[in-house]
């Protein structure tokens, strides 16, 4: 082999050798112990707010990778349709809230406990909940979706899709979804604008169950407004209008 030539191999074997030794740091870094906590550290607060400050969020076997620092982690979005115990994919975001820089994943196996609604004993479909047929415990809360959990009083007084089984928990996806507002009558409404907040009364133009969106009618102006159902006969005003 030509002097040259054998150079040239000598050099393109280091520079291979570099770059391995490159990646293999960077895979260690993305796996250092103060990267993985920090990052489920995010991913536990944002399952939290999901369930409520009372809540026991584990988060256990992290499989982190990153393309960014980990001090830059301040989101955690879980993909859809994730469930509590089991695994949960985290995409990561960096920087101030609203910036998309997306800064890596996480996966790690996500459990919860905490306060739920169940079953006391085996309940009927089409059946009127009772508080002789449901209780509130605080406990672990199984394989359920990244969503809000119903309150008690949610669940009293609803009417169930399918039938329940003692220990089962009160979900909005067993229950039928009822009217909190109807069409017609009148409601207590609440609008809020920074620290300032405004109290009111106004005739529903539309019936709507909780979290849904209804007109509502100002019955000294006639002003048509557009709220978010928060209660029973109760409608907060969405900014804007």
């Amino acid at each position: 082999m030509p002097a040259d030539a054998g150079v040239r191999a000598t050099w393109r074997a280091a520079l291979l050798a570099a770059g391995g030794l490159a990646l293999a740091a960077t895979s260690v870094a993305a796996q250092a112990p103060a990267d993985v906590e920090a990052a489920v550290a995010v991913a536990s607060e944002t399952v939290r707010a999901v369930f409520g400050p009372g809540a026991h969020v584990t988060v256990s076997a992290p499989v982190l990778s990153l393309v960014g620092e980990a001090s830059a982690v301040t989101r955690a979005v879980p993909e859809p349709a994730s469930r509590t115990a089991g695994p949960v994919r985290f995409v990561l975001y960096g920087g101030a809230a609203g910036d998309g820089r997306r800064v890596g994943r996480l996966t790690a196996r996500v459990d919860v406990a905490a306060a739920h609604v169940r079953a006391r004993r085996q309940v009927d479909a089409r059946t009127v909940l009772t508080p002789e047929d449901i209780e509130l415990v605080d406990g672990d809360i199984g394989r359920q979706p990244l969503r809000a959990l119903l309150p008690l009083e949610g669940a009293s007084g609803a009417t169930t899709r399918k039938a329940l089984l003692p220990g089962e928990i009160v979900t909005p996806v067993v229950l039928a979804a009822r009217s909190l507002v109807t069409s017609g009558e009148e409601v207590s409404t609440v609008a809020r604008l920074g620290g300032v907040e405004v109290r009111g009364r106004a005739i529903a133009a539309q019936s709507g169950a909780l979290g849904e969106t209804v007109i509502v009618v100002n019955p000294d102006s006639r002003r048509r407004l557009r709220g978010r159902v928060v209660g029973q006969a109760q409608v907060e005003v969405l900014h804007g209008d």
